[in-house]
């Protein structure tokens, strides 16, 4: 998703339809981890660090806040932020996995 958004910013063409399909396949599976991850801190333990609570809200945010700033925008400002949340996206993911241990 981040690196299509890339490539249609360089090309300066709006998302095709199947790009949103697959901006709500990210979401679900972000929603998905969310919730597995609430259900084990419920059942077992919270998370060591809590920064793994407030990267998880903020990336359970993301996709939801880029398509409210997406909305209305010109086809390659579309683009734009769609290619800016992507990124952000990553980043938090990966510090997830980082405080998760």
């Amino acid at each position: 998703m981040t690196v299509l958004a890339a490539v249609l910013v360089v090309q300066r063409r709006s998302p095709p339809p199947f790009f949103l399909g697959g901006v709500l396949w990210s979401g679900l599976v972000v929603a998905f981890a969310a919730l597995a991850g609430i259900v084990v801190a419920l059942a077992d333990s919270p998370p060591a660090d809590p920064l793994h609570i407030v990267y998880g809200v903020l990336a359970m945010a993301a996709l939801p806040g880029a398509a409210l700033v997406a909305r209305g925008r010109s086809e390659r400002g579309e683009s734009v932020v769609w290619a800016i949340s992507g990124v952000v996206l990553v980043i938090l993911v990966l510090r997830l996995s980082q405080t998760s241990a």
